[in-house]
């Protein structure tokens, strides 16, 4: 069995063929992936997709570029989901990135 832990099949460049990539993955040996949400927009589609497949499970959270947009009630969001969605098995794209400094360090 293998997991593929960090995918973003739910990226709109798989719009067109997602389901095709879903199947070359199982055939591949691929029997669960962890799709990404990592923002307002993200979130939702992430956790669409996983209800959909199942196979699909979700990982949710803030994208450290994105921290300067995070608000408290956006943190309030996440949890809320992750513990209330049954297909969310981690919180992820969360976390410090001080590699592009893309956000202030103390957001």
């Amino acid at each position: 069995m293998f997991v593929d832990t960090h995918a973003h099949v739910n990226d709109a460049q798989f719009d067109a063929d997602r389901d095709a990539v879903l199947a070359r993955a199982r055939e591949a040996g691929v029997t669960r992936i962890v799709t990404i949400g990592y923002n307002r927009a993200t979130i939702p589609s992430a956790l669409a997709l996983a209800d959909r497949h199942e196979a699909l499970y979700a990982a949710i959270g803030w994208h450290p570029h994105d921290a300067a947009a995070c608000a408290e009630e956006d943190l309030a969001w996440v949890e809320r989901l992750a513990r209330e969605h049954g297909k969310v098995v981690a919180i992820g794209e969360i976390g410090l990135d001080y590699y592009r400094d893309w956000a202030p360090r103390d957001a």
